[in-house]
This record gives C-alpha cells, sequence and structure tokens, in this order.
C-alpha cells in the first residue's frame, strides 16, 4: 500500500513539473538559490530598474540588449555576437539559468525563448512577484553583480521561430493570434507604428493567459481563454506581435504550459513582416 502511495504521488509530482512548464515558483527559486551556487540568474529590466533594485546575485542583461542594431526592431543578434555576449556575461552551456523581469513576464519570456533557440537546455522563467519573494526570503539589493567570463557556444535547437514565408504559406484552417493591444491591431494606436494587422490575423491580447498579478495563469485557464479566439489544442497556431516580445508569451502559455502541439512563434512578427512592402495589412 504505501509503495502504491509513493508511487502515486511521485506521478502527480511529475505531472505538476510538466504542467507548470519551463516556470519556476519563488519558493522553489529559493531553495534552488541556496543548493545551487551555479545557477546564474537573469535580471531582464532596463539597467535603470536593475540599478535600483534586483535579486542579489542576479547579473542585468536588459532584453534589447541581445537584439542587433538595423531598421527592424527586435531581431536578434547573429549567432556569434550573441554567444561572445553570454559568454561575457557568465552564461555557459551547462548553466541552469533563472530569468526574471519587473513582473509582466515579457521581457524574461522573450529572453527564455532566445536561450532556448540558442541551445540552451535548463532555463526557467520566475514570476517577479514582491508578496512572494518576501514570503520565500528571497534577498534582494541594489548593489550589482556580475557574472565570471566563460565561453557559450550556439547550438542546433528545436525553437525555431517561423518566417514570413511560413506566415503566407501556412496551411488552411490554422489559427494566425495577434497578441498585441487592440488599438494596435485595428492600426489606430496613439504611437502610430501599427497599419492594422496581418491577414487573417485574430486579436487574442497576451494579457489573456496571465492573472491580473502578471503571473501565467493555470494550464486549464489558458485552453479556456485560447478557445474563445478559436485556438483550440488539436489546431495549428502562430502567434505574433510587434517585434516578438508579447507573442512569446502567448507561444510558452500555449506550448509549454497549456501543451498545445502544434504551436508556431513567428518572432519577426508585425516589425519583420512590414520591413518588405509586398507584405499586405489589413484593417
Amino acid at each position: 500500500m504505501l509503495k502504491k502511495l509513493f508511487s502515486l504521488a511521485l506521478i502527480l509530482a511529475v505531472f505538476q513539473s510538466f504542467a507548470q512548464g519551463p516556470l519556476i515558483s519563488a519558493k522553489d527559486f529559493a531553495a534552488e538559490l541556496k543548493a545551487n551556487k551555479n545557477m546564474v540568474v537573469i535580471d531582464a529590466n532596463t539597467a535603470d530598474v536593475y540599478a535600483k533594485q534586483h535579486i542579489q546575485g542576479a547579473i542585468s542583461i536588459p532584453l534589447k540588449e541581445l537584439y542587433k542594431t538595423g531598421a527592424v526592431e527586435g531581431q536578434v543578434k547573429p549567432a556569434e555576437e550573441l554567444a561572445a555576449y553570454l559568454a561575457k556575461k557568465g552564461v555557459s552551456n551547462a548553466s541552469k539559468i533563472v530569468v526574471y523581469d519587473e513582473g509582466s513576464n515579457r521581457y524574461n519570456t522573450r529572453i527564455w525563448w532566445i536561450l532556448k533557440s540558442a541551445g540552451m537546455a535548463d532555463v526557467s522563467i520566475l514570476h517577479f512577484n514582491m508578496d512572494q519573494f518576501a514570503a520565500a526570503k528571497i534577498p534582494l539589493t541594489a548593489t550589482p553583480a556580475s557574472g565570471k567570463a566563460t565561453t557559450f557556444t550556439v547550438t542546433e535547437s528545436a525553437y525555431k521561430a517561423c518566417s514570413a514565408d511560413d506566415v503566407k504559406n501556412r496551411a488552411e484552417g490554422t489559427v494566425l493570434l495577434d497578441g498585441r493591444e487592440k488599438d494596435e491591431f485595428n492600426g489606430v494606436d496613439t504611437a502610430k507604428k501599427s497599419k492594422g494587422h496581418l491577414p487573417g490575423a485574430v486579436w487574442m491580447n497576451f494579457k489573456e493567459v496571465l492573472t491580473a498579478t502578471g503571473a501565467y495563469k493555470s494550464k486549464d485557464e489558458i485552453i479556456a481563454a485560447a478557445a474563445k479566439f478559436g485556438a483550440t489544442p488539436e489546431k495549428t497556431i502562430i502567434v505574433y506581435c510587434n517585434s516578438g516580445v508579447k507573442a512569446s508569451v502567448l507561444y510558452v502559455a500555449l506550448k509549454e504550459i497549456a501543451g498545445f502541439q502544434n504551436v508556431q512563434y513567428y518572432a519577426g512578427s508585425y516589425a519583420d513582416w512590414t520591413s518588405n512592402p509586398e507584405n499586405q495589412i489589413v484593417l
């Protein structure tokens, strides 16, 4: 009887771990922080936010530092440049990585995908919540930290972004989700960065898969939220936004947490699509 109960508990633990995907709770992170002195904690916020307060020992890697300069917003550095940057920061291929941001789960999730696409095996997403951090006794400081320079090599990964051509040639029945704000989808945003959306796209704001505090919803809640926009587990889904940030949240929620099998990430998103004047935008 005891053996059966132990086996059941083990199965449940494994299932729960799978269900939460790459997410790590504040409690589990605090325990790992004490036990694993080689863990690399990345603060994805801008340098000024990092300077005010961050997790003790966390290194600063603002998301935009992983982007290359150019006319198209949000394009990731070429492999060699990305590898050199990460190595200088103290990130190696063998590192266990935990990434957090200011609590929106946008910037840490985008960095999570960049690291996974570069071949990193062990990357977790930590949601910044002051109450949970206090309860878990996670130490915060304003003292900057730096990692010891190491080596990093970009390797083959299953995490590959789809291209504009993939979006154009998508199979019939594919659900194309636009994770931006509604005014951007409609081409009436005050910043005038958007003239509309990709042909055939369905608007599903990225916050649909997050709680009021910015944490990821549960698997069942995400499935229910996606269903309202025609995105169901058996369908092929492509997610995009302006430059890949908000779309990364939808990707992780649908693919990694809810377990949808056919989710593709158009990392270049609207910025990449509109860089080609031949690509159509609709209202």
